[in-house]
């Protein structure tokens, strides 16, 4: 480009102010004004040298010449002329030109067009522009590199056609007046002419700003201020907003001001001078010297401009301390805002779809502006309902609704039912608790539709409309609840939801309902919120008029009126978001698809459903709003939010830079593959171990993205929801818009257990049943469901260990090598289209492969000048605390802004992240589905957090107690509202949730952060904290239950301890809060016990101490497993995968295992008292007799004295408690042996129990099982007691060896068989010996003690024979018919009496009967759903071989494999298809009917339980099958059924 050749001076250095003047209008070209303005400033060529881009700009010159005017300079030093390498016709553009440019050929946004049309940013500028200085003007770093590529593009390309915009659609035009530049730089009028005019100001301006027509031409002129940055009113603007002006906010700025002390005017200016966080230099010293208020505001919004001075001022104030006044200013300015916007901005509208597009979007073109949608509607008739579909499309959150005629057909109601769903409610449902109320209507989920006045389709006198006066006196009271309700804060957040005046019938008088809720709505929100829309101009003029007279506010700028509702309805639906789809699609049989239809969507509330389209037609792709909606989203992923459905379409759009596959991907991958082919299961359960915060959650939404084509996906969205309406939504899922069904991959994150999904399979198994889900042979894979269950760990690996490994798979915050190398490859691919990628902290910290030093460095850099006592620390400090401890927490957004003392301003934008300036880099907020419109605020990532917090006690001192007191002190983060609970419910889980060891083995003692505190400050610390939240949960038993065990267990203080046990025992009565109590009990008295055993005297009063402590930790356990029981409602029985098996939450029989555990403390204290001293055989005698209740006190040989008769008077006192103590002892030991013998023990929990309850079973028989030495004593020196004592003798060896129960004989199959012939002879001794009063138990002990001998040692001399054996049983049944109380002797019938193939019994089906009954009646309490175990299966032999043992089955499969593989393949009924089971039993043939199963001998039908209830197809269907048998104590089980068909 050849430019002027005008004569300057050689060196720039030498110019004088003139030189620049004549360089800056010859050469460079700016306007007159801007060459002004340098010589005002006294710029010569010696200032001009160091000037960039900032100092011009700080003269008030736009940005357009400003950057002109720097690259123009810079070719000045490098003594160059400028070249332009951009075709020349583009430096002739005007700045109308290159507007028109970017929208009709660049089609970037039209905001970012108006941009740098207001900057004047002319051709010749735009030529000079760099991608920083687009950046500078707000420009998105995607539409930066767009223009500047078109730029660059032009030089291919013929010069384009510009075209004038007159569709404000497309762009705003905004014509200025010649001297726009000369007013941006001229200063404000005087104050006083300023002030005089104060109140003409807004009017003034409402004139300049209004939109005329020409008649003549038709076309629009639009003058068009700098748009701001309001808040609600900024997405996508089309009518940019109005700035109020700049002489009044310099009014308002010196009103502030002038409340100032002088002493405080000081201040202000010495900290204004300081200011560095605007882009503008601060104002130079020498500028404020001596100035007043007047002359600063002057100052200010010269230097800074309108927009940013008064944040300016308000920011400054606060440094200074002045809060008051910061208010006050923020307050006045938002008024003044306010009052611009609601005058100004809808009047630039040309026409009322245009208003009518701004009022629903904020002044865009999308309804995504808004949250929800509150409607207000009136009656309607049948014509105007095809004019109101645009209802469908809105968010609507609830329709307050005056047509009692509504819900029938011709209604509106009725008809938005057809498309929608729509839940139909009065206002008295709206009352009660707010989080009770949201979850009982599923607000947010799907349309309230309240009926306000009647609803005549129900046909009830309750339901007729009211007249007016009836209806104030009746039902005007619950609906302004209702509105009081909507208004609430809690439930739609102020400003993100609009109210809708729907009048499609006119509002003649103040006598209207309609009118009534209008003020009370007003009486809880802003007019403003509130807008208009009438069907016809005569209804909207009544309605005006009405408020205006009664309400003394004009609603013409908020309502519409001229159009009619044909022409509304077409507008509204033409709105965003843009080209939606209209189906969304999911796979089906055949590689088919269906479509899945909004309705059918609004029903699946718990479900996020991934479609084979998802994210497709939503944007136009080539389009910048799409550009810029994929740079937000991937920002905020890359920076730690949660994954969308996005990230991985955008990444599949782009094939080039692909999502990083994790090296588990394939390996998941392949195990839902496997699980769906080759399981039995309807619902299978797969688990992902994960740590925190390493990519867990979006490997398992990658492999369901790219799944999703085979299997219908969804992921489990609300965790609240009752698991059956999961279930059944899952299996609508599995059955939607199809006869055969299809396979579901259903996601459920967030989870910390592998023990909760069990209950969502077995509800999801119940579901199949219930809605008669009908499986053909062929569609069985495809009648299923895979569930891939997220599990955060802090030892992912360990876990997975501890699981079956063909069902889980585990991923760890640890990077392989190619990992890595895809971060890295990722990193580049993000530098070409983001900004500062590298501050998108949870992408770098994976990429730095989880680097402590990284992560220290991030959290020391951003709290280098943290302040405890500014609120926003503190709040950032709470984050931390939070999130370190607690995963998935967060603080609410409105919970933030009040504790910061922010509000929430309807115009500004200034947002909690903008007030946490100095920590938002690493901040981020949430949206919480299941919370409706719930926002949260947390730190980017776990990692970070603990950095933080560390980084706190490092750096700041600030240790985590203080931070938790100083959070539990304040008031606001506690009370009743929905989004306080969940902050109080993390608090809760801070102090109380304790994590699973390391090691795998039960949980830690106490709470991470309590052993934190513990190892820190010690017990005072702890205490205070937990005495500090019980006064703040004071409903929750939780807080002092976990005191009482941290006194109790750590500082063995126990009276303080009981304190708070029993106080938190009267918050809630339940087995936890007194098994707390008996546990404090059971610990002191084992601490007294091992002090006293240090202690060589003995004194009485502690005997007496230990008695009561024992007595009341008997009583509070016995009470603990009472409650338990009375929660656990029997149930007949439960088929194998229909039980809670797996490690459970329930209380269980641990009660029981304590009151043991009490009892032999008791047992072994007697046995330390001088006169039952265990050692000695005489004194143990003694003591045998005395629990047994054989001898009382006074025959027990003592010294007399002192101490031994206060013995004697402390054991007489507790006579009845100890000589009880035995006997309860032994009936405890049957039940848990019972227990142990007939309930399947799958968890830790029960196997802990079990070993403990065997180590006491060992005492038991040393303190009362008298040797055989002492037996042979007692028989010589008692010759005519003989055969008492034989019989004393083998009772007492079949309890020593706990063979003297049925169940306990049961469990001799894999013990040695020489022990077993012992415990044969003895009951054949027996049999023969006692008399037949008390001969039954024992004859069916004999007989069982039989057959497992049989099973042990088949030729042993104590067999007896198969016919002998069922003759004594014959007779055995004979005498207790078939309804003993006991199922010992109907189990035995099934194992000898169950028919063969070649013949009948006809009684068996009767004793199938009995068993179930009486093992019903029996063992209630232990079959509650749980399943039992088949000690016996049923083989292809004859006789007692016809039964095989499962041991003995066992045997055939180790040591090939280890006892965990093999107690998985028997868990998930995979052992059936191997060959030693299938050549070993015999498979019986049966019938399905009516679901029930039953096994086929001739014409006799024999009912059997099924194993697994998945085996049974629903639908009823009477179907020939074939099982395998096995014997249960409740009765035969059918396993691996198979249909014949």
């Amino acid at each position: 480009m050849n430019q002027s050749t005008t004569r300057k001076p050689p060196l720039i250095e030498k110019w004088t102010t003139e030189d620049v003047h004549q360089w800056l209008t010859t050469e460079v070209k700016v306007q007159q004004s801007c060459a002004d303005r340098f010589t005002e400033e006294e710029v010569s060529g010696a200032c001009l040298v160091s000037f960039n881009k900032t100092d011009i700009l700080d003269f008030g010159i736009k940005h357009g010449p400003a950057v002109k005017i720097t690259a123009y300079l810079e070719s000045l030093k490098k003594e160059c002329k400028h070249q332009s390498e951009f075709p020349k016709y583009v430096e002739k553009w005007t700045k109308e030109q290159v507007s028109q440019w970017l929208v009709q050929h660049v089609n970037v946004y039209s905001k970012y067009a108006e941009r740098l049309q207001e900057e004047d940013v002319s051709g010749d500028c735009l030529v000079c522009f760099r991608k920083q200085d687009l950046v500078d003007l707000n420009v998105k770093g995607g539409p930066a590199v767009r223009i500047f590529s078109a730029l660059k593009q032009l030089n291919q390309k013929p010069e384009p056609t510009l075209q004038p915009i007159t569709d404000q659609k497309e762009a705003a035009k905004p014509t200025e007046p010649g001297n726009a530049q000369a007013k941006e730089i001229n200063r404000p009028e005087s104050y006083e002419n300023t002030e005089s005019k104060r109140d003409g100001i807004v009017e003034k301006d409402s004139k300049q700003i209004q939109l005329p027509f020409d008649k003549t031409s038709g076309k629009k002129e639009i003058q068009q201020p700098k748009p701001q940055n309001t808040g609600v009113w900024n997405k996508g603007t089309v009518v940019t907003t109005v700035s109020p002006d700049a002489s009044r906010i310099t009014v308002e700025i010196k009103n502030v001001l002038d409340d100032l002390l002088k002493v405080d005017l000081k201040t202000f200016i010495f900290h204004l001078r300081l200011h560095t966080e605007s882009k503008r230099k601060p104002i130079c010293q020498s500028k404020l010297e001596d100035k007043d208020s007047r002359d600063i505001a002057t100052l200010m919004t010269d230097h800074y401009g309108s927009d940013e001075a008064p944040q300016v001022a308000i920011q400054t104030l606060k440094e200074i301390n002045q809060l008051k006044l910061a208010r006050q200013l923020e307050e006045r300015i938002s008024r003044l805002m306010q009052m611009t916007l609601s005058k100004e901005s809808v009047r630039k509208e040309a026409n009322q779809g245009e208003k009518l597009k701004t009022l629903l979007s904020c002044g865009g073109n999308s309804l995504d502006n808004y949250d929800k949608f509150v409607v207000v509607v009136n009656k309607s008739n049948p014509e105007q309902l095809h004019y109101l579909q645009f209802l469908t499309k809105l968010k609507l959150f609830c329709v307050l609704d005056f047509d009692h005629s509504s819900a029938a057909s011709g209604g509106l109601c009725h008809s938005y039912r057809e498309s929608r769903v729509a839940n139909l409610h009065t206002p008295p449902q709206f009352q009660g608790q707010t989080e009770s109320v949201i979850k009982n209507l599923n607000l947010y989920k799907q349309t309230s539709w309240v009926f306000c006045n009647g609803r005549h389709d129900l046909n009830s006198d309750s339901n007729l409309a009211l007249d007016y006066k009836n209806w104030l006196r009746k039902s005007c009271k619950d609906v302004e609840q209702l509105v009081s309700f909507i208004c609430n804060p809690e439930v739609l957040l102020r400003g993100r939801y609009l109210i809708i005046f729907l009048l499609l019938s006119p509002v003649d008088t103040e006598k209207d309902p309609v009118f009534d809720i209008y003020k009370s709505f007003i009486k809880h929100t802003e007019e403003e919120n509130i807008i208009s829309v009438c069907e016809s101009q005569s209804t909207y003029l009544k309605w005006r008029e009405l408020i205006k007279e009664k309400c003394d506010f004009d609603i013409e700028h908020l309502s519409i009126n001229e159009l009619t509702l044909s022409e509304i309805n077409g507008t509204i639906m033409a709105m965003g978001p843009f080209s939606q789809s209209s189906v969304r699609l999911l796979p089906s049989s055949g590689s088919s698809t269906v479509v899945l239809t909004q309705k059918d969507e609004d029903l699946l509330t718990a479900l996020d459903v991934l479609c084979t389209n998802q994210c497709e037609s939503v944007y136009d792709e080539n389009s910048s709003e799409f550009h810029e909606f994929r740079i937000s989203v991937e920002e905020e992923f890359y920076r730690g939010g949660k994954v969308k459905w996005w990230n991985f379409y955008f990444c599949d759009k782009d094939k080039e830079k692909p999502f990083i596959k994790r090296d588990k991907y394939e390996n998941v991958m392949k195990l839902i593959r496997s699980q769906w082919r080759a399981s039995n299961d309807m619902c299978v359960l797969l688990n992902l171990f994960h740590h925190p915060g390493c990519g867990g959650t979006t490997l398992a939404m990658h492999v369901m993205w790219d799944l999703r084509h085979e299997f219908r996906c969804a992921a489990l969205k609300d965790n609240s929801m009752p698991k059956t309406e999961v279930a059944i939504q899952v299996i609508k899922l599995m059955k939607l818009e199809s006869e055969k069904p299809s396979p579901v991959l259903l996601l459920v994150d967030d989870s910390k257990e592998t023990e909760k999904p069990y209950d969502l399979v077995n509800c999801i198994h119940k579901a199949a049943v219930d809605e008669h889900l009908n499986i053909c042979l062929g569609d069985s894979p495809n009648c299923k469901v895979i569930m891939l269950n997220c599990v955060r760990s802090h030892s992912p690996k360990q876990q997975y260990r501890q699981h079956n490994q063909t069902q889980n798979q585990f991923i760890t915050a640890s990077l392989t090598p190619q990992e890595q190398k895809d971060f890295e490859k990722k990193l580049k691919e993000l530098e070409e289209t983001h900004d500062k990628p590298e501050n998108f902290y949870s992408f770098m910290i994976m990429k730095n492969n989880f680097d402590q030093k990284y992560i220290d460095d991030l959290a020391h850099n951003t709290l280098e000048n943290f302040d405890f006592s500014k609120k926003d620390s503190q709040l950032f400090a709470f984050l931390a605390l939070l999130n370190t401890y607690v995963e998935e927490s967060d603080i609410s957004l409105s919970l933030s802004r009040d504790f910061l003392g922010m509000e929430l301003i309807r115009w500004t934008n200034y947002t909690v992240l903008e007030k946490m300036n100095q920590y938002s880099n690493l901040l981020i907020i949430d949206r919480i589905e299941e919370l409706g419109l719930y926002a949260g605020l947390r730190i980017l990532h776990q990692t970070i957090a603990s950095a933080c917090l560390a980084e706190l006690e490092r750096s700041c001192y600030k240790k985590v107690n203080e931070i938790t007191m100083q959070m539990l002190h304040y008031d606001l983060f506690f009370s009743a509202r929905s989004i306080k609970d969940r902050l109080m419910l993390s608090i809760q889980r801070m102090l109380i949730e304790r994590q699973h060891k390391k090691d795998g083995d039960g949980r830690e003692l106490f709470s991470p952060l309590v052993h934190k505190i513990h190892n820190q400050q010690g017990r005072q610390t702890v205490q205070e904290i937990f005495v500090k939240a019980s006064s703040r949960f004071v409903t929750s038993a939780s807080i002092p239950q976990a005191l009482a065990r941290y006194l109790y267990i750590n500082e063995r203080d126990y009276p303080e301890a009981l304190k708070w046990a029993e106080k938190a025992k009267d918050i809630k009565k339940n087995p936890y809060t007194f098994d707390t109590i008996g546990q404090i009990y059971k610990s002191n008295l084992k601490y007294n016990m091992d002090k006293e055993k240090q202690e060589k005297s003995h004194n009485p009063e502690d005997l007496q101490t230990n008695i009561k402590i024992a007595i009341n930790g008997m009583k509070a356990f016995q009470r603990a497993q009472e409650l338990a029981e009375l929660a656990d409602e029997p149930q007949e029985e439960t088929a194998d995968d229909n039980s809670e098996d797996y490690p459970r939450k329930s209380y269980n029989v641990y009660g029981y295992v304590s009151m043991l555990e009490i009892a032999f403390v008791v047992f072994d204290i007697l046995s330390k008292l001088p006169f039952f001293g265990e050692h000695d055989p005489i004194k143990k005698m003694y003591l045998q007799s005395f629990l047994r209740g054989k001898i009382r006190m006074t025959s027990v040989h003592k010294e007399d004295n002192e101490i031994n008769n206060r013995f004697v008077e402390i054991i007489n006192e507790h006579e009845g408690f100890l000589v009880k103590l035995k006997s309860e002892v032994k009936e405890i030991f049957d039940f848990l042996d019972c227990y142990f013998a007939y309930i399947k023990v799958n968890s830790e929990f029960d196997a802990l129990n079990h070993r403990t309850v065997s180590e006491h079973f060992k005492k038991y028989v040393q303190l009362f099982c008298t040797t055989p030495e002492e037996m042979k004593k007692e028989k010589e020196n008692k010759s005519n007691l003989n055969l008492k004592l034989d019989i004393e003798e083998r009772k007492v060896f079949l309890e020593k060896n706990q063979a003297d129960t049925f169940s306990g004989i049961l469990q001799h199959l894999d013990k040695p068989a020489k022990e077993m012939e012992k415990i044969t002879e003895c009951y054949a001794f027996l049999h023969k010996a006692v008399s037949q009063k008390h001969n039954i138990q024992i004859k069916i002990n004999y007989i069982v003690s039989n057959i497992v001998l049989c099973h042990l040692k088949p030729k042993s001399k104590h067999v007896k024979s198969y016919g002998d054996l069922s003759a004594l049983l014959s007779k055995i049944l004979q005498d207790i018919g078939l309804y003993h109380r006991l199922p010992d002797a109907y189990y035995l019938a099934l194992l000898l009496f169950w028919p063969s193939p070649t013949e009948e019994n006809t009684e068996i089906g009767k004793y199938v009967t009995a068993i179930r009954k009486s093992s019903h009646k029996r063992l209630s309490r232990l079959l509650h759903n749980r399943s039992t175990i088949a000690y016996f299966y049923l083989t292809k032999e004859e006789g007692l071989k016809r039964l095989v043992s499962k041991p003995t089955l066992d045997e055939s499969f180790l040591p090939k494999i280890s006892r965990d593989a093999l107690a998985q393949l028997w868990r998930n009924g995979d052992i059936f298809k191997e060959k030693a089971i299938i050549s070993r039993l015999h498979r019986v043939s049966g019938t399905i009917e009516q679901g029930e199963v039953y096994a086929n001998y001739g014409t006799q039908k024999i009912p059997v339980r099924p194993a697994r209830i998945s085996g049974i197809r629903s639908g009823f269907s009477t179907e020939k099958v074939s099982f395998y048998l096995g014997f249960a104590i409740n009765g035969p089980i059918a396993y691996d059924i198979k249909y014949e068909n």
